[in-house]
């Protein structure tokens, strides 16, 4: 295997590709990145994801703010974003989202807080049980976006509600048997409690990334030992083709279900929070990030997930599979019943599709590799 590109580098190569995403993802007629690639085609988020639209619009602009992209350049007229942003969490039905639109608006000098969660329909009064209804992700989401009003602001209000999701985190998904996190909270929807040990990456790695922001932003010790304790894990566990696999058993701290293989943790979100460790004060991640990145083009079936030609970083490898079968290894991997990393397991195949965070994250990741001005970031 050849030695992995600089970060510099690797960036640049993607840079104009994922630019060019969001670009073309963002719909002039909605005021969201709602469009996205499905087999080769681009097609409407709605069609396939009822929330997607809501979390790649927060995600895409914490991304361009990241980037310090000017948004009028890609075609985005802020303002009117941001207020489609606000109309999607209101009518979505989606509260697990409200974190990534609290850390939108943040970064993009939006609302008040106060004003955010009047014009949302939501309240955080009952900030513990609200926490506690949500996954993990969400949960680490909603930290990460409180941190960034809290370095926006310095409001004693956020200060508090930083504190109560943060120790929701720490005292109740936080394994420390095991150094996961567990996938969802003690009030928790009945199907996310179902699989409530069963954690994805994005559980892991959300909240690594948002318990290093807060032990940057505030000097929490705890916060950023816990971090590092799931960095540690989650590095332990990688795959030595620098895979990051999809479901872990927390109770037992292993790799419950190894497939799909995500590009934008590999790309994006892995390099973005384990960076956020190091600049909180913790451990140099460079050779899990590196290894991380080269999965793209050294990976289980030998392609180069960058495609050029379509523009784009394709979205997963995957089993090859009739939908019966899929049906059947996700119900047991959910219920703790499947441990299968083997990458021989059965013929995998690459899924043909990227939605608008995925470019997003990239454009993120690259920007704190080349230490670009954080402007009004944690990290």
């Amino acid at each position: 295997m050849p030695s992995p590109a600089a970060p510099a580098d690797f960036y640049d190569r993607l840079d104009t590709i994922c630019q060019s995403g969001l670009s073309t993802s963002y719909n002039p007629n909605t005021h969201a990145f709602d469009l996205q690639l499905m087999d080769k085609s681009w097609q409407s988020c709605h069609d396939f994801y009822p929330t997607e639209a809501l979390t790649s619009t927060a995600i895409c602009l914490i991304g361009i703010s990241r980037a310090q992209l000017d948004p009028r350049l890609l075609g985005v007229p802020l303002q009117k974003t941001l207020d489609s942003l606000y109309d999607q969490y209101r009518h979505s039905g989606y509260r697990g989202a409200f974190g990534l639109v609290i850390w939108a608006n943040a970064l993009h000098h939006g609302l008040d807080i106060d004003t955010l969660q009047f014009r949302c329909g939501v309240s955080l009064d009952k900030v513990e049980r609200f926490a506690a209804s949500l996954t993990t992700m969400e949960t680490a989401w909603l930290a990460s976006g409180l941190a960034h009003e809290y370095h926006r602001s310095h409001g004693g209000y956020t200060e508090k509600l930083l504190n109560a999701v943060v120790a929701e985190l720490l005292d109740n998904r936080f394994q420390p048997e095991t150094d996961m996190v567990r996938h969802a909270g003690s009030r928790a929807s009945a199907a996310h409690t179902l699989r409530r040990w069963i954690a994805n990456f994005a559980d892991q790695v959300y909240t690594i990334q948002a318990l290093a922001f807060v032990a940057k932003l505030t000097g929490n010790p705890k916060a950023l030992e816990v971090a590092e304790r799931i960095a540690d894990k989650m590095v332990e566990l990688q795959g030595d083709k620098g895979q990051w696999w999809w479901h872990y058993d927390a109770r037992r701290g292993v790799v419950s279900q190894a497939y799909s293989v995500y590009s934008v943790p590999q790309h994006g979100m892995a390099p973005m929070a384990l960076s956020a460790v190091t600049a909180a004060g913790g451990k140099d991640y460079r050779e899990a990030k590196a290894l991380s990145r080269q999965w793209l083009d050294h990976n289980e079936l030998g392609v180069d997930l960058v495609d050029e030609d379509n523009r784009t970083i394709w979205r997963s490898i995957e089993y090859l599979e009739n939908r019966v079968g899929e049906v059947r290894r996700k119900a047991k991997s959910l219920l703790g019943l499947a441990h299968d990393t083997t990458p021989d397991a059965q013929p995998l195949t690459v899924n043909y599709e990227t939605r608008p965070y995925e470019w997003a994250w990239c454009l993120y990741a690259g920007a704190i590799e080349r230490n670009q001005e954080k402007t009004r970031n944690i990290v």
